[in-house]
């Protein structure tokens, strides 16, 4: 990192840009999915496989290591796509089994959601899973309980934007910008970014903020929030990255906006953020700050 990156109150060599993918298909995306033909999604052409391929040719082009937060029904159907994922180096998180808002469910659903996807990533991968990201960033109080109880160890839902009209709220205070918040004994918080403008926080973090953002104002606020911060937290899913996906027939226009503006730049745009900040795992930068042992998943 160059430039302004090297001068400010956090040391750059503490800077951390952590990239983190969620992986399902383009049918399981919320903007889509009240337009769908059909809710079997098994008579929907799958579109993952060379979305998620591309994805991983590109941070091996940058050298880049992230987070991916998986589907268990993604694991089921696609265990190569998993094995690859592990294979190149990167972390494996779950994403739910079923990508269903977990702050909208019963609770004994939320447990199955979080156990199922939990033992199904493990059995594929091959390694423990530490990590959850709730679909839609739909997190709660309850919610967090029930991650606890499952036994993961960090979550990363939380996005401090109360305007937007899905995402989930919490009553424990998380400061904008702390990059770990203890939020249950053992449970650590990896909040998605927002960036400070005057006396807004504005939400930042990726997905359609980085398709609706032209890249050198996008990267402008990343560089800007490493100055003061040590970790930007990135997520991106692999739909972004194709323009060819037709959109449902009747999909509402704000809807169509939502999920399909600004994709025929992101293969460029992906491939800069990545060359320019670089990447790191969720959990090897826990481990770097020693909430993770070295051998195993424990706080320290």
């Amino acid at each position: 990192m160059e430039g302004e990156l090297e001068d400010g109150a956090v040391p750059a060599t503490e800077r951390k840009f952590l990239a983190s993918f969620d992986i399902e298909d383009w049918f399981h995306a919320e903007n889509v999915r009240g337009s769908l033909p059909t809710h079997d999604w098994d008579q929907l052409e799958s579109r993952l496989e060379p979305n998620v391929h591309e994805l991983l040719d590109i941070l091996a082009a940058a050298q880049a290591r992230s987070t991916f937060f998986v589907l268990g029904w993604v694991a089921d159907r696609f265990p190569g796509v998993v094995q690859r994922i592990v294979d190149e180096g990167h972390e494996v998180a779950s994403h739910t089994y079923l990508h269903r808002n977990l702050n909208q469910l019963p609770p004994a659903e939320v447990r199955e959601e979080l156990r199922r996807s939990k033992d199904r990533l493990e059995q594929v991968a091959g390694s423990e899973v530490r990590g959850v990201r709730a679909p839609n960033f739909s997190i709660s109080d309850v919610v967090l309980d029930l991650i606890a109880e499952a036994g993961y160890r960090y979550d990363s839902s939380y996005f401090g934007f109360e305007q937007h009209d899905r995402y989930g709220k919490l009553s424990a205070a998380i400061p904008p910008g702390e990059p770990v918040t203890e939020v249950r004994p053992g449970l650590l918080e990896i909040q998605m970014t927002r960036v400070a403008i005057a006396t807004a926080q504005v939400p930042w973090a990726g997905g359609a903020y980085f398709r609706l953002i032209p890249y050198p104002v996008f990267r402008w606020g990343v560089a800007r929030h490493l100055r003061s911060n040590p970790w930007f937290t990135f997520y991106f899913h692999p739909w972004e990255l194709d323009p060819d996906e037709v959109p449902p027939s009747g999909m509402p226009r704000t809807l169509r906006f939502r999920a399909y503006t600004g994709r025929r730049r992101t293969r460029r745009d992906l491939r800069r953020i990545l060359v320019e900040f670089g990447s790191s795992r969720i959990d090897e930068a826990l481990r770097g700050l020693g909430y993770l042992r070295s051998g195993g998943a424990e706080t320290a």
